[in-house]
This record gives C-alpha cells, sequence and structure tokens, in this order.
C-alpha cells in the first residue's frame, strides 16, 4: 500500500485534533511518564509548576490534550517534585 504525497500534508501544516486519541487521562498520563496513577493524583494535588493543569474533565477525572503536555518529559524535574527531606541524626 503506498501513500499519495499530495494527500499527506506538510509539517508546517497542523493535523486536526484526533479525538479522544488526542486526550491524556491519568492513566495515559501515568505510563507515559513511568509512574503509578496515584503519583499523579499526587503531583496534581501538590501543584507542582511543571505539571499544566487538566484541560477538562471526562467521566470526572483529568483530561489533558497531547498539545498541552507537549515537553513535559523536558520539564519535569528527576526525582521528587518536592523539596528533599531534612534527616537528622539523634544524638549518641
Amino acid at each position: 500500500m503506498e501513500l499519495d504525497p499530495g494527500s499527506v500534508p506538510p509539517a508546517s501544516v497542523p493535523v486536526p485534533s484526533q479525538g479522544l486519541d488526542d486526550l491524556y487521562d491519568i492513566g495515559r498520563l501515568a505510563d507515559r511518564l513511568g509512574v503509578e496513577h496515584a503519583t499523579i493524583r499526587v503531583w496534581l494535588s501538590r501543584k507542582v509548576p511543571w505539571l499544566p493543569p487538566p484541560d477538562g474533565r471526562l467521566n470526572g477525572g483529568a483530561v489533558w490534550r497531547a498539545s498541552t503536555l507537549e515537553g513535559i518529559e523536558e520539564r519535569r524535574a528527576p526525582g521528587r517534585p518536592g523539596p528533599k527531606r531534612q534527616v537528622t541524626t539523634p544524638p549518641a
């Protein structure tokens, strides 16, 4: 099966939305980032700066457009999102 080069839009032309395939729910975003679903919920509640607010809600759950999440892997700080806890050793 060959594609007609005239039927493929050039890269500079925006491609129309893919419908539901264009949406990321918490589970799909967690899979993309390699974390648990609960981790995404915690990040949302803590409002980590690199995670954009959801674009909407679907069936009661947060959803983002794929375009909103472009580059999220680069913006995400490695490790825990908050400051590290200070560990104090008890006096001997």
